[in-house]
């Protein structure tokens, strides 16, 4: 670090890890230009993971915050403010109980079981008379781990995602089915959501999702110039046309917000996926049910008022009374999740091999879901070929974030439009750059600078990362302290709206 911060070039340095917004595992590639000069330039890493990049997991995190809203709330990124108005519903969706866990509940984690058994038949006690914190270590680890499901648990990771598909399935098959019972078309209204999938402090995946009726159609937004039909691009596949949201005037949703909830819980009730048990002694059929938990939790949301969505202190002030959910704090409350790993549990993102499993410094219930894993590995069925590829994953071999493809702008639109915006106003600097000002000569040091069109150069890879762990020392600091001055410039902000002068430092 010293040695960096003391060197020659360490302005120059330091200007490239600002040009990639202080990220900790920059991309750098390599271009020769038409006179046989080599350039470098510096590309962000985005990795959502706030425990390898944190700048570029805030800036993802961010990202979220945008596609969220825009479908919750309307009025930005193409999407017509319209939308507030349609029935949405936050749902979660929950795994079963495998077995019982230490708990953070700020009471009594697990208080004296009611009747005579207070030992399991391993001989372990079935409760704990103590009060947890979140951080506390124990949270999320069995009470017994020899009564732990943990076949149930790797099974029910594995097929999250087909769970899901088919709760969508069976939502829009229940709403057709509600339609034709009111006498209406089946084509009245057509589902949208946006899902995030959050791990559990037991370790198992479960699910967030935002869920909206729209008109039906395939209405698209205004033809303006800077409106993006399409997604981001891709040698093959992924340009399919992206159908965007437009005025729909007229248009009232025949399924309430209530009626919405009812549909939805009916239909993740009856999600079953029959998987073969093989040889446990749980299932004497042999066939083993993976199924979503009786915990489903539906809230519906409060649309935001013109001036509330204009303005976050309003939005908060005018949402807090009506309902506990707003779209602001639905877009926050998915935006935290997306920035979260597996590094919590002691696991990196890279894949993991068997063998290496007594090696990580991980607890015994995460090590015995990845023995599990290994096991149904050397003698998996069809339905779970592949499963030791997902190791490190502990079993979820999903997207974190995903959404229907109306539901709102994508990721690829957002950092489109930063990237024109940055194009834009480099073309600005380098225009002020290569005036002379009146009266001036012209000479060696004040020749005309022409600016390099990264389009015209083909660009290879040359390496990833920095150089030492000093520079990305010296980087992540100045990511963490670039976000902590971001945080406390909206919140004096806030509170100056509110006309409450922020606390002066040291002052009571």
């Amino acid at each position: 670090m010293c040695r960096r911060a003391s060197s020659p070039r360490f302005e120059m340095w330091w200007r490239r890890v600002e040009s990639v917004g202080y990220c900790a595992h920059p991309i750098q590639l390599v271009g020769d230009d038409l006179g046989g000069r080599r350039h470098t330039v510096w590309t962000r890493c985005n990795n959502r993971r706030a425990a390898v990049c944190p700048s570029c997991a805030d800036l993802y995190a961010r990202d979220t915050w945008q596609l969220v809203h825009a479908g919750a709330a309307g009025g930005h990124h193409d999407v017509p403010a319209e939308v507030a108005t349609h029935p949405q519903v936050f749902t979660t969706l929950t795994a079963p109980g495998y077995g019982a866990v230490h708990n953070a509940t700020a009471t009594t984690c697990r208080p004296h079981p009611v009747g005579p058994a207070v030992r399991c038949r391993h001989g372990n006690p079935l409760r704990c008379n103590s009060i947890h914190t979140v951080d506390d270590p124990v949270v999320g680890q069995p009470l017994c781990a020899d009564c732990y499901d943990y076949l149930g648990h790797v099974l029910f990771a594995w097929h999250l995602p087909e769970l899901w598909r088919r709760f969508t399935i069976t939502l829009r098959r229940a709403i057709t089915t509600h339609l034709k019972t009111i006498g209406l078309s089946r084509d009245s209204v057509r589902v949208g959501f946006v899902k995030v999938v959050e791990l559990q402090a037991r370790a198992i995946p479960h699910i967030h999702a935002l869920i909206r009726l729209d008109p039906p159609g395939d209405w698209r937004a205004s033809d303006s110039g800077d409106h993006i039909n399409h997604g981001p691009a891709a040698p093959r596949g992924g340009g399919e046309p992206r159908h965007g949201l437009g005025p729909h005037p007229g248009w009232s949703s025949p399924i309430t917000a209530t009626e919405l909830t009812a549909l939805i819980h009916q239909a993740a009730g009856r999600i079953r996926i029959d998987v073969p048990a093989g040889d446990d002694h749980r299932d004497q059929d042999g066939v083993r049910t993976v199924r979503f938990g009786t915990q489903i939790d539906t809230q519906a949301l409060t649309p935001e008022t013109t001036t509330a969505a204009n303005d976050p202190v309003a939005a908060g002030t005018a949402t807090s009374a009506s309902s506990r959910l707003s779209p602001r704090r639905v877009a926050a409350y998915l935006a935290k999740y997306v920035t979260k790993s597996l590094h919590d549990f002691g696991i990196t993102a890279r894949r993991l091999s068997a063998e290496a499993i007594s090696e990580l410094a991980i607890s015994d219930h995460v090590r015995a879901i990845l023995a599990t894993i290994a096991k149904l590995s050397e003698h998996a069925d069809t339905s779970l070929a592949g499963i030791g590829r997902w190791l490190h994953t502990l079993g979820y071999r999903g997207h974190i974030t995903t959404k229907s493809r109306h539901y709102s702008t994508t990721i690829g639109a957002l950092r489109t439009a930063r990237a024109t915006w940055t194009r834009q106003q480099l073309t600005i600097h380098e225009t002020q750059r290569n005036e002379t000002p009146p009266g001036d000569v012209t000479g060696p040091d004040r020749r005309p600078h022409t600016p390099l069109d990264p389009d015209e150069l083909a660009w290879e890879f040359d390496h990833a990362g920095h150089a030492s762990a000093g520079d990305r020392v010296l980087v992540i600091s100045a990511a963490l302290r670039h976000i902590q001055a971001r945080i406390t410039a909206i919140t004096e902000s806030r509170s100056a709206v509110r006309g409450n002068p922020p606390t002066p430092p040291g002052g009571g």
